[in-house]
């Protein structure tokens, strides 16, 4: 296929050229060949990688001079709509949207990007944190310094979505993870015993409702979805819904991987037991020996080779601890990790703590909603691309036919044969979390 104007990774999704201003760089130029050949990966080398991105209009300095000033970096996004939009490169708008599923309100949030000058006809990428993280995460670096989403602003529109209880206004100061309070609502905080109730029900589709009615929200026309980590299990499941026609049967991911019930991920996570988890009504804390092994490499904006592995960690969590939420649901955790074998166990427990509970909810309802991360198909796809870094030791592996994110594109060929399906390693020392570690050249490989 001719280069004849500059493409996107999610317009070769889309299946068309897309003419703007001028022809690609060299170096998207090479990313796009890579994607026009049908191998099981391609690698981006570190000297296309490099060369990839572009510059902010202020180099990040507005962002930067709020968060620094906010304790604990946990700024108030709702003041990024002050920023004049000529300075920042897009327009930021913070939104709130509040639904009620098993009969409790629950909110979603997002910091929604709208470029100054976008690229004509791309969808708008949703990208979904991981399970103990929020937005910050993907517009900020752990020195406040521009993140991935600050650059994809300045050619697609952007929504960084962040699932219910990750965000609280101001953050949190409570050092024993276990016991903070999600944001589940924005206007106030839930009580501990409310909060144990809602640790209990949160499943996923407490997340897939939410993020379905933000998207419905505020946004029009085409999406794609990109779920990170944990985040990934959410684009499989909204594939079939009600946002079907606007996600074309597109799927992107970075850090991704594949829907809990395929037999790659089951082989991968291996066989779990009750005693792995706590219980459903208790947060799982992620303390900084959480982030000191394959989470952490060399491209760390706070890596320092003379420090241990924790040391660099725990310096790392430190910046973030107050803004960034620290634990995992439970219930959420098991769902994700393939241990539906787990269910009888889980609906115990949620008959325990939901018996004469004040806000009546049904226990049966919880339970049929259980490891609807199972559930989604598999077929059906039109375009799927997944992104990995070369040191993601969960998603990649030195012997690339034992890399996960490559046996699940395996497992997806199978099932949508003749569909372009492709996995494009940037073969870089970034982690999981390329995303604080090199975001201009990341936001360049997804958007070439």
């Amino acid at each position: 296929m001719q280069l004849v104007a500059r493409v996107s990774l999610v317009v070769v999704l889309a299946s068309r050229l897309v003419a703007t201003q001028g022809q690609p760089t060299a170096s998207e130029g090479e990313v796009l060949r890579l994607l026009q050949q049908e191998r099981p990966y391609h690698a981006v080398s570190s000297t296309v990688f490099d060369q990839l991105g572009w510059p902010l209009p202020d180099a990040g300095a507005a962002v930067k001079a709020l968060a620094d000033a906010a304790p604990g970096g946990a700024f108030d996004p709702r003041r990024l709509e002050a920023i004049p939009a000529q300075q920042l490169g897009y327009r930021a708008s913070w939104r709130e949207v509040r639904y009620r599923v098993y009969g409790l309100d629950w909110d979603i949030s997002a910091l929604h990007l709208t470029p100054n000058q976008p690229v004509a006809g791309l969808p708008t990428v949703v990208i979904i944190n991981g399970g103990s993280a929020n937005f910050y995460e993907f517009f900020v670096t752990p020195l406040n310094e521009p993140g991935l989403g600050q650059y994809l602003a300045q050619r697609v529109p952007v929504v960084l979505i962040t699932i219910p209880g990750n965000y609280r206004h101001g953050g949190w100061t409570e050092k024993q993870f276990e016991k903070r309070i999600p944001g589940y609502l924005l206007d106030r905080d839930v009580s501990a015993e409310e909060a144990k109730i809602r640790h209990s029900v949160y499943t996923f589709r407490v997340v897939t409702d939410g993020v379905k009615k933000l998207i419905e929200a505020h946004t029009t026309g085409p999406v794609v979805v990109v779920g990170h980590s944990t985040g990934g299990e959410v684009q499989f499941m909204l594939k079939d819904s009600s946002l079907k026609d606007r996600l074309r049967g597109l799927s992107f991911g970075w850090g991704t991987g594949g829907p809990a019930a395929l037999s790659t991920m089951r082989e991968f996570r291996g066989e779990r037991t009750a005693d792995d988890y706590p219980a459903i009504w208790d947060l799982n804390p992620r303390p900084p020996s959480a982030y000191a092994r394959g989470y952490l490499g060399p491209l760390n904006p706070v890596w320092d080779a003379r420090q241990t592995r924790l040391e660099v960690a725990t310096r790392w969590m430190g910046l973030e601890e107050t803004r960034r939420p620290q634990f995992k649901q439970t219930l959420q955790n098991i769902e994700h990790n393939s241990a539906d074998g787990l269910r009888d166990h889980v609906a115990s427990q949620i008959r325990n703590v939901l018996k004469g509970n004040p806000y009546r909810i049904d226990p049966e309802e919880v339970i049929g909603d259980l490891f609807t991360t199972m559930r989604p198909t598999v077929s059906g796809y039109t375009k799927m691309i997944w992104t990995v870094a070369k040191l993601d030791d969960g998603h990649w592996n030195p012997d690339p036919a034992k890399a996960r994110e490559v046996q699940v594109a395996d497992q997806f060929r199978k099932a949508n044969p003749g569909v372009p399906i492709r996995v494009l390693l940037f073969d870089v020392p970034m982690t999981h979390y390329g995303h604080i570690e090199k975001p201009r050249e990341l936001a360049g490989g997804l958007v070439a």
